[in-house]
């Protein structure tokens, strides 16, 4: 079931493992994908790693994209903490790496699609300032380093980075489903 409220506060996660890969990674990763993200995300100014990524509906395959090699084995412990917000078991449908940088924004939009509308989208800040804007149904939202949040992308929300620094989050679209036996698929 889906988060009821605009933005709910999950908990903290350990977010050293992923931090200290992301940081030994070479600028260009952030780029490495953006034939793909022109194609599912053309006008978003973001800069992007995609790690999994299904399309089609949530029993599709999920795809292993460019930035899985080279951050799986930091993202899985993360990934096993998210699932543990939730009561039932599942799997990731989605995950990234998401950068805004400073000055840039993300227009106010609903997220669409069957993955998206039936999965759990959770962000978690590696990276933010108080002056990152995240707003959902016009209300401002203080989002945390190291913290967890369930957002419900069913609802408009938008972002800006008024700070002079670059603004990251892991976004990861969980599905609940009992059948699951694996978090990564």
């Amino acid at each position: 079931m889906k988060c009821t409220e605009p933005m709910r506060h999950l908990g903290p996660v350990d977010i050293g493992p992923i931090t200290e890969a992301l940081a030994r990674l070479p600028e260009e990763a952030w780029s490495a994908d953006m034939t793909f993200q022109k194609r599912v995300a053309p006008y978003r100014k973001t800069r992007t790693i995609y790690l999994l990524m299904t399309s089609g509906g949530v029993y599709a395959p999920t795809s292993c994209l460019t930035g899985w090699d080279l951050l799986r084995e930091s993202f899985e412990p993360l990934v096993k903490q998210i699932a543990g917000f939730f009561p039932k078991p599942g799997r990731v449908m989605n995950a990234q790496l998401a950068l805004l940088g400073p000055g840039d924004d993300i227009a106010e939009h609903v997220d669409y699609g069957p993955v998206l509308e039936l999965s759990h989208r959770v962000h978690v800040p590696l990276e933010t300032h108080p002056e990152v804007s995240f707003i959902v149904e016009g209300k401002p939202i203080a989002l945390q380093v190291g913290q967890a949040y369930e957002l419900d992308n069913m609802r408009l929300h938008s972002v800006y980075n008024g700070s002079p620094l670059r603004r990251i989050h892991v976004i990861v679209d969980y599905y609940e489903d009992p059948l699951i036996t694996s978090v990564i698929a």
